[in-house]
């Protein structure tokens, strides 16, 4: 399969961006923005560009990052989220112009869904990797709970707000050209 030189590079671009992003924001608690920009390029590159975004950049950010890299499970996790939250973006592929007020509220109820799909995943296989008991993941689930909502809180507002704003942008430049919002990547 031949992929066009121009889909390649706005996958790399939204991968470095989205590493990038990751790094840059790490101190800030509860508060990243490599989901919206996986979000974003799959919105751009359709569902398989966006999980192989997601997928990719989650990899990287994950494995090398300063505290250390997670157990094989946990990085499992991490790198199926991203690539859930990549294909999420490309439902939207082509929707880009014009942003309503009701797409952006859908859009931030992605945003929620794609961040409680993190927390869950990631959750899950650290408690399985510790060999936590069910009620030992729940208690877990529950200590973490003011951590989880407000990353959920964070993402939303970034989804409703952050997310539509680019995607405007987007669609007004070159990278979201009319072809490629018809679905024929150039």
């Amino acid at each position: 399969m031949k992929i066009p030189v121009l889909h390649l590079t706005r996958l790399s671009m939204f991968t470095a961006l989205g590493v990038t992003l990751g790094y840059a924001l790490m101190s800030i608690p509860n508060v990243e923005l490599v989901t919206a920009t996986v979000f974003i390029a799959g919105v751009v590159s359709g569902v398989r560009g966006g999980a192989f975004v997601g997928a990719v950049t989650e990899g990287i950010f994950s494995l090398f990052h300063p505290l250390g890299a997670p157990s094989p499970p946990l990085w499992i996790a991490q790198v199926l989220s991203m690539a859930i939250a990549g294909a999420a973006g490309g439902l939207f592929f082509g929707s880009a112009s014009p942003l309503t007020p009701s797409k952006a509220i859908r859009i931030g109820i992605a945003g929620f869904l794609c961040t409680l799909n993190f927390a869950v995943l990631t959750t899950l296989a650290y408690s399985l990797t510790v060999s936590f008991s069910m009620k030992q993941i729940l208690a877990s689930l529950i200590f973490g709970l003011g951590f989880y909502v407000a990353h959920l809180i964070s993402n939303t507002v970034i989804f409703f707000t952050v997310v539509p704003a680019v995607l405007k942008i987007l669609s007004s430049g070159t990278i979201l050209t009319k072809p490629q919002l018809q679905g024929k990547p150039r």
